[in-house]
């Protein structure tokens, strides 16, 4: 697994972490799921997780005011300047939850929300350059924002991060999983020329309570198996695995009922 040594284009996922009420039993859960190796870091109540020493994602407390929301996980999507995007969000009809501020040496975040409320993060580089993107079982290969408001996501991300959209068909090979939505719309977001992200709207079976979420995927080398042991480590599945033309995937909830997606990759 190579070392990123540049920043990633903006809008691509670079960062994922969990905002869990009791971080240390998530560190747990997520080590258990996928061997990650998790280790506080010594500057703040914080877990960087590693897969072969390579960081894929972090696991902490809820920040400032976003203590009353549930658990969950943050995609954060790479930007040159937090503060610039930060305005293009609020002008395009999106949120500020967090304020940009700096983290440490490592780099400058801010937390939004789109017009449909679901909820992400920007980082904008310094020290840290974010997760590297793989196969190898536990890194992120995918993230997606999903909601009831396709239009209003297209439209409010395209502007934000200046993606081109391709709408796809299910058996397109735009680099991500979307044959669970045969009967909702979905567009690959590119950036450099490159498919990053998606957005997609909720298939019809959703339950309507559903909240507009970013929902990252994490590979894993046995589907079934990972299912297994995350329910028996008090995770949920959420529906039925569901083979795709990417491989087969599965949508779960963590014990404090964060969601997240695994996939055995078929290539």
């Amino acid at each position: 697994m190579a070392d990123r040594t540049a920043p990633w284009p903006a809008g691509t996922p670079n960062w994922v972490d969990l905002a869990a009420t009791d971080p240390r039993a998530a560190a747990r859960f997520y080590t258990g799921l996928f061997g990650w190796q998790c280790a506080q870091d010594s500057t703040r109540d914080y877990w960087i997780c590693r897969v072969d020493g390579e960081d894929v994602a972090g696991i902490g407390g809820k920040q400032p005011g976003t203590e009353d929301l549930p658990s969950r996980w943050t995609t954060y999507l790479a930007t040159d300047h937090v503060d610039r995007t930060a305005a293009a969000i609020t002008a395009a009809g999106g949120r500020l939850v967090l304020e940009p501020t700096d983290v440490a040496a490592q780099g400058r975040m801010a937390i939004a929300t789109d017009p449909n409320d679901a909820l992400f993060g920007l980082w904008q580089t310094t020290d840290h350059l974010g997760t590297d993107r793989g196969s190898a079982p536990g890194m992120l290969v995918w993230s997606e924002a999903l909601s009831r408001g396709y239009d209003e996501a297209k439209a409010f991300y395209t502007k934000v991060f200046g993606y081109r959209l391709e709408e796809i068909g299910v058996t397109e090979d735009f680099g991500g999983p979307g044959e669970q939505y045969a009967d909702a719309r979905y567009a690959a977001l590119y950036a450099a020329g490159r498919p990053v992200a998606g957005t997609g709207e909720f298939h019809p079976d959703m339950p309507p309570e559903t909240p507009a979420h970013w929902l990252p995927y994490f590979a894993t080398a046995d589907l079934d198996e990972t299912v297994t042991r995350a329910e028996r480590t008090g995770g949920r599945l959420t529906a039925d695995p569901l083979d795709t033309d990417f491989g087969r995937m599965a949508v779960l909830t963590d014990p404090e009922s964060a969601v997240f997606a695994v996939i055995q990759l078929s290539v």
